[in-house]
């Protein structure tokens, strides 16, 4: 593969599916392995309102929700929890099944990128903490679901947000 079929290849990636649609759920068989991911929608109600929270990437500082690698004893809702913790200091508790899936293309110099696709997890808030693992490496915030939408940095979790019924009034 030349270096344009490479680039045309990674362009695939971020193309819409189907007029712009998202992914509904794929069951984990249909996964490449080694590519999955679980992320954690945590929500809390403040004042009769509904707020996300997000937390910061550790190489940019862009606004996304908690992410990472499901491990090999996990299912996509415990490592949802886990990575709430892990990242954002916060303890939730996963709410049904996943909202659905997006890809995106995890930059790796060292490993060679690669696409991931992340299961996106509803996590109610159960307690926060004010100490975590990584919590010098990241700022965190809450915000309203229509503030989400225009914060967070990752064009296919925002697509998938938006066609959710917890979004639809904020869109």
């Amino acid at each position: 593969m030349n270096a344009f079929d490479r680039i045309f290849s990674i362009l695939d990636h971020f193309r819409p599916i189907g007029a712009g649609k998202v992914r509904p759920h794929v069951e984990i068989e249909e996964r490449e392995p080694g590519a999955r991911q679980a992320a954690a929608l945590v929500m809390r109600e403040r004042k009769g309102r509904r707020e996300i929270l997000l937390i910061t990437s550790r190489d940019t500082g862009r606004w996304i929700v908690p992410k990472g690698w499901i491990e090999d004893d996990e299912d996509g809702a415990t490592a949802a929890e886990r990575e709430a913790w892990e990242e954002a200091g916060v303890i939730s508790t996963a709410i049904g099944k996943s909202l659905g899936s997006y890809e995106y293309l995890k930059l790796r110099p060292k490993n060679g990128d690669i696409v991931c696709n992340v299961d996106v997890h509803l996590m109610q808030l159960e307690e926060e903490r004010g100490r975590w693992p990584e919590r010098k490496q990241r700022k965190r915030k809450w915000v309203h679901l229509s503030e989400a939408l225009t914060s967070i940095e990752e064009p296919g979790l925002v697509d998938l947000l938006r066609t959710t019924r917890l979004f639809s009034a904020a869109a």
